[in-house]
């Protein structure tokens, strides 16, 4: 028996030799680079083993009885706001070995003992990893404890949550997750894995589910992720396995050579296109709803758009001067789940699981509750899009009369936080329904079903409101969510504005009205029983039918759907139910008034030419 070949059978493990087939060893794999080999790299000689070991005249320095030349390069390691251990650098450990051939800077057959053996053909392009190794996972370090590792690694001695996965001197190397004698101890994916990587097991070895928030991964084995098995391709990007959870980490992350603008997470691909593979409509079956469609819908989330960049660790909220929208700001993929809304808002939906979020003070994580999500970028921050002219992309924005003196009128936070008039949305229903007779006892589903309670007491959520026209939530069939709509403001049904006349107050169109779940306002009737009050023309100002129909006017020139803010010359007298004039199509009477009096019953303004110098209602 050649005196390599003997070599080699001392240096693979003896339950592979046991198995009596070569071709679960290195003799059967692409790391055979001799005559018989059969991977893309061969030579003449005979011999598997010469080209990484020899008996003699080997690297004194590196065990065991090293014979490749290794490089002398200086890499570029891997960095990310996540990471903590340092740069891993590659100098005299495990890995530079496997680097000799891997960072394409020797040639393959450059022995120490036999000088260099002439090779024919070419690793793969995916196997030549290069100097830099910023988009690859770090190797030669020693972990470090950020709260998300595997305890075990920092015991004495160290080691992983499997038996499989060896540290090397206490370090992560090459070998720690790769057997370079073993191409198929993963069967399916082979790329000589210590052990299967199906449902993600070879990357908890070290990267721990049991450890608690804000561990990002302590929601993983419940996430969507982890539990779908729905099916997806095996070919192209995805990985070997099948099933997206059976895929598990490897949907999204890959450990070599991942594009530049992604390294810093690992992801395949960057931002909102790494979950586009399985979020477009296509590849998963049963199919699931399509995302990425709603982002070119008339009015949609600028997710595809904007490019700042998602990052897990940032505590720069509000988002103000890195203003972002990716599918990460508002999904965490580790604790996501499958399911639509909480049972009881404003408790986070089954989609928001994990996310973080704001409602002043410091960041939330996770949220607790949807709109903290929301606040994020629709709160505090200190140059919302409303402020901006480009804002009128998504609708106009009205110019409300109760925000003229306030020093941020367009922050939700405030708006919902107010003791004045507002939404149920940080702060739970209080006004009974004699005094808003319009309010259903349940909300309106747009295919007319019947929804959660609207008893005092409960809350709603943004996105009752902001969301998918086809929002399975509201009886659609797309995905929930407010990515993208065909309404202006991305509604999930109609809410017609008015178009301001030349002048406000003057005459005007208005807003022809019809009834029913797709009339002018169906946003509206969702919550409030419009024809029956219209019908009976009853509540605390009896006019509605007047001007909704008569006029024609539009709930959103009286009313502010967010909230009244609490600032000077706003009260429950001057802005009850909501009230806040649209003063671009509402202007001051002829003695300058404009304003109401809830108390008296009297209205003082112009409005669609007349003057009201004051009119009761």
């Amino acid at each position: 028996m050649p005196l390599l070949l003997l070599l080699l059978l001392f240096l693979v493990p003896a339950v592979v030799r046991a198995g009596g087939d070569s071709t679960a060893t290195v003799i059967g794999s692409k790391h055979n680079l001799s005559a018989g080999g059969p991977g893309p790299v061969t030579s003449s000689r005979q011999d598997a083993c010469i080209f990484c070991h020899t008996p003699h005249s080997s690297d004194v320095n590196v065990k065991p009885l090293w014979n490749h030349t290794l490089p002398t390069q200086t890499y570029n390691t891997y960095t990310s706001s996540t990471y903590n251990a340092g740069p891993g650098t590659p100098a005299s450990g495990s890995s530079k070995q496997c680097l000799s051939c891997h960072d394409g800077t020797v040639a393959l057959g450059a022995t120490i003992s036999e000088g260099l053996i002439s090779t024919t053909g070419s690793m793969g392009t995916a196997a030549v990893l290069g100097t830099d190794l910023t988009n690859d996972h770090p190797v030669s370090i020693q972990p470090v404890d950020d709260g998300q590792l595997n305890l075990n690694l920092f015991q004495s001695p160290p080691s992983t949550g499997d038996a499989s996965v060896v540290l090397v001197q206490s370090k992560i190397e090459c070998s720690t997750c790769h057997s370079p004698h073993e191409p198929a101890r993963d069967a399916v994916a082979g790329k000589f894995l210590v052990r299967s990587n199906a449902n993600g097991t070879l990357c908890l070895a070290c990267h721990d589910t049991n450890r608690p928030l804000p561990n990002p991964f302590s929601g993983w084995l419940l996430s969507a992720h982890a539990v779908s098995v729905n099916t997806v391709p095996t070919t192209g990007s995805f990985p070997p396995y099948g099933t997206v959870s059976s895929n598990a980490c490897a949907n999204c992350h890959s450990a070599h050579s991942v594009p530049s603008s992604s390294a810093a997470r690992l992801l395949k691909n960057a931002e909102e296109t790494a979950c586009s593979p399985c979020h477009s409509g296509a590849n998963v079956t049963p199919a699931i709803p399509n995302v990425l469609s709603d982002f070119s819908k008339a009015y949609a989330h600028p997710t595809t758009t904007l490019s700042g960049q998602h990052d897990p660790t940032e505590n720069a909220f509000p988002l103000s001067t890195n203003r972002h929208a990716e599918c990460a700001d508002c999904h965490e993929p580790h604790s996501a789940k499958i399911g639509s809304a909480a049972a009881t808002p404003p408790a986070v939906e089954s989609a928001l699981a994990g996310a973080s979020g704001y409602n002043g003070g410091s960041p939330l994580r996770p949220a607790s509750n949807e709109y903290e999500v929301c606040f994020k970028c629709h709160a505090d921050s200190a140059n919302k899009p409303q402020n901006n002219a480009g804002y009128s992309t998504y609708g106009r924005t009205a110019i409300r009369q109760g925000e003229q003196v306030a020093t941020d009128p367009h922050n939700l936070r405030q708006k919902f936080g107010t003791t004045l008039s507002r939404h149920n949305v940080t702060q739970p229903r209080r006004l009974t329904s004699a005094q808003v007779p319009s309010l259903r006892a349940f909300i309106l589903n747009p295919d007319g079903s019947q929804g959660r309670s609207m008893a005092v007491g409960t809350y709603i959520y943004c996105t009752d409101c902001h969301a998918s026209n086809q929002a399975a939530r509201s009886g659609g069939t797309g995905a929930d969510g407010p990515h993208g709509s065909i309404y202006p403001h991305i509604l999930t049904q109609r809410f017609e504005q008015e178009v301001p006349p030349a002048n406000p107050g003057d005459n005007a169109p208005g807003v022809p009205y019809s009834s029913g779940p797709n009339g002018p306002f169906a946003l509206c009737n969702k919550c409030h029983d419009i024809d029956n009050s219209l019908l009976q023309d009853i509540g605390p100002f009896s006019e509605h039918n007047r001007h909704l129909i008569g006029e024609p006017s539009s709930c959103s020139t009286c009313h502010d759907p967010h909230g009244i803010h609490g600032i000077a010359g706003n009260s429950n007298v001057t802005n009850p139910h909501l009230v806040s004039f649209d003063l671009q199509v509402i202007g001051p009477n002829r003695n300058g008034q404009l304003r109401i009096d809830s108390t008296a019953k009297e209205c003082y303004l112009l409005c669609h030419g007349t003057g009201h110098n004051p009119k009761r209602y």
